[in-house]
């Protein structure tokens, strides 16, 4: 007989998979363990990227593509691209604001504040960098294209303008070759 707890573990778990968050074989791994007698593990506090579990959340859509930090399999929505991107552009111009302001005028060099921003946004960008490319890819996979055509960013302007364009179609209805519609999950 399976108690409640672990009930709700296999459909914590199952939303998980459902989410790309996990592999089918993580998932099963995992369901083994709780079935079948694993030693309890005392729980720990829910960090920031698990605590979102709604999809109904803005927070949920933000920070799945940091769940799949390096998840290059599967598909992944273009809600889910743009809803990053936005918060990934609005970090960006907001530190870039934040170090113009501390500039002094007539200067190329940024006041102490200004400084600070600057190698935080590198920091940032540098730490985005991998999930960022990680959701490109998995939205090549939703419109069923291969992930290598996240290598159109090296090519300068054309490319990128490319990909903008890619990242806004739609991807396929259904199931295709990377697995199944996102939008469906």
């Amino acid at each position: 007989m399976i108690d409640e707890e672990s009930l709700k573990n296999i459909e914590n778990l199952h939303r998980l998979k459902s989410d790309g968050v996990i592999t089918e074989e993580e998932f099963e791994r995992s369901k083994e363990k709780i079935l079948f007698g694993a030693k309890p593990v005392a729980k720990a506090s829910p960090s920031l990227l698990t605590q979102r579990t709604d999809p109904e959340d803005p927070m949920y859509w933000i920070t799945l593509p940091l769940h799949r930090y390096t998840d290059f399999q599967g598909r992944s929505s273009r809600k889910e691209y743009w809803m990053f991107q936005i918060i990934y552009l609005v970090l960006i111009v907001g530190t870039v604001i934040i170090a113009a302001i501390d500039k002094p005028e007539y200067s190329d060099e940024f006041g102490p504040i200004g400084t600070v921003a600057v190698a935080m946004l590198i920091l940032c960008v540098l730490a985005l960098a991998v999930p960022s490319i990680a959701l490109q890819v998995r939205r090549f996979h939703d419109q069923d294209k291969s992930g290598w055509f996240a290598l159109l960013n090296l090519f300068p302007y054309l490319g990128a303008i490319a990909v903008l364009v890619f990242m806004c179609i739609e991807g396929t209805n259904g199931d295709n070759r990377f697995g199944p519609d996102p939008r469906r999950v």
